[in-house]
Order: C-alpha cells, then sequence, then structure tokens
C-alpha cells in the first residue's frame, strides 16, 4: 500500500540542483495525495521561469516511480515567488514592482512592459500592469480593452484583465482618450499613488509600471514614495 510518508520520503532524496538540498528540506513539496496507486502533489519553484523546471520535474517523477505500487504520477508545477523584504513604501500583497522606463520616447518601452507582463502571467506567475504613462497612455489599446473599470465596497478601482494581465491606467479614465493629457508635478504625484494604493490589486508576484519616456515628474515621485525591487531600462 502507497503512503503519503513513503512519498515524502522519495521526495526526500530529490535535490534542487542549484541550492543542493531536497526538496523537502526546502518546503518545495506541498499537497501530497495517494488514492490507490494514483500520487498526487505539487513542486513549488522559486520563480514561475525556473530554467529547471523540466529536470526538477523529471527527477520527481522518477523518485516516485520507484515508490513500490505506484502506478500514475501527477505533479502540478507552481511557484512561490520570494517577496522583497518589507520595507517603506512596499505595497501590501505585492511580492516584486519593477518599474519598466526610458530616457525618450519611441523606444518601445510600453511593448517591452505588455510583452514582459504577458510573458510572466504565461509562466503562471499572478501579474498587474500599471499605465503609469500620464501624458500618452497606450496600454488600454495594446491590450485591446477599452471599458471603464468598476469600484468595489471599498472604494477602490478593480484592475481589467486581459491576457492574464491585471490592468490599470489612465486611458480608461478618460472620456476623450484622444486629449492631451497636460499634467504637472503635484496632480502627477496624487494620480500615480492613487493607481498604486486605490486600486485593489490583490495578490501579486509582480508589477509592473510602465513609466513616463525621461526623468520627469512620474519616475521621481515613483522612486520617492515607492519601494522597487529593479527597474527595466529601454535603449
Amino acid at each position: 500500500m502507497v503512503t503519503e510518508q513513503a512519498v515524502l520520503r522519495a521526495l526526500g532524496t530529490v535535490q534542487d540542483p542549484e541550492l543542493h538540498r531536497d526538496l523537502v528540506t526546502l518546503g518545495m513539496i506541498r499537497d501530497i495525495h495517494v488514492e490507490g496507486a494514483t500520487v498526487s502533489f505539487e513542486v513549488l519553484l522559486t520563480t514561475p521561469a525556473c530554467p529547471l523546471r523540466t529536470r526538477i520535474e523529471r527527477d520527481c517523477r522518477e523518485a516516485v516511480g520507484r515508490v513500490p505500487g505506484v502506478g500514475e504520477i501527477n505533479i502540478r508545477m507552481g511557484a512561490q515567488v520570494r517577496a522583497q523584504p518589507a520595507a517603506p513604501g512596499r505595497i501590501a500583497g505585492i511580492a516584486h514592482t519593477i518599474a519598466v522606463a526610458s530616457g525618450k520616447g519611441g523606444v518601445g518601452k510600453s511593448t517591452v512592459s505588455v510583452n514582459l507582463a504577458v510573458a510572466l502571467a504565461q509562466t503562471g506567475a499572478r501579474v498587474g500592469l500599471l499605465d503609469a504613462d500620464i501624458y500618452g497612455p497606450s496600454i488600454p489599446r495594446m491590450m485591446g480593452i477599452q471599458q471603464m473599470p468598476a469600484m468595489n465596497a471599498e472604494q477602490r478601482l478593480l484592475p481589467l484583465e486581459s491576457h492574464g494581465v491585471k490592468l490599470m491606467s489612465l486611458g480608461f479614465l478618460l472620456p476623450d482618450r484622444s486629449a492631451p493629457v497636460i499634467w504637472r508635478g503635484p496632480m502627477i504625484g496624487k494620480a500615480l499613488n492613487q493607481f498604486l494604493r486605490d486600486v485593489a490589486w490583490g495578490e501579486l508576484d509582480y508589477l509592473l509600471i510602465d513609466l513616463p519616456p525621461g526623468t520627469g515628474d512620474a519616475p521621481l515621485t515613483l522612486s520617492q514614495s515607492l519601494a522597487l525591487s529593479g527597474a527595466v531600462i529601454v535603449t
């Protein structure tokens, strides 16, 4: 008879190729379930885009397959993205915040933001994309969404969703999206803070922020008020 303990012992022989410790000790094995000869469990990787994903899955399958009585093996490959350490300006529920910036317009910054967000979502990560390009919000058009976001009971904006990515943009809220937005310092700062704090993002592994080009008010406001995990500079 196959037992959960036997499966756990078998998985304890599988090592993470980079960390050189077994998956059980690392806390990467979850939800072992045995039903007759069928064994199911989840492996939580440290990142959805783990390059060793296939190897780890194969090693787990081989190890459990050696347990007497095991027939079918169902493995769910998930990810548990480690959040950045708590710091002033960090948004609750969001593990990593990444800014996408450029020194000038027309270099494909928003295209990189959209492609990166969708690619992360396709790996299984929970992803949000904030269009902070106040002067020329293009994310609604690029993601094919034109509707107005709703509000929840706490009067927080609910992000729209496309291609598995949660979205928020000033473009969703403008009555005339073809009209230029002429804002300066305090107004830009207030708008950005509202998009960051007053949007019900929920639990996210990554929040990407598509900044306006250059080094104006929006990037300065962001760097002063938010703890970033990193930045992508498009040249």
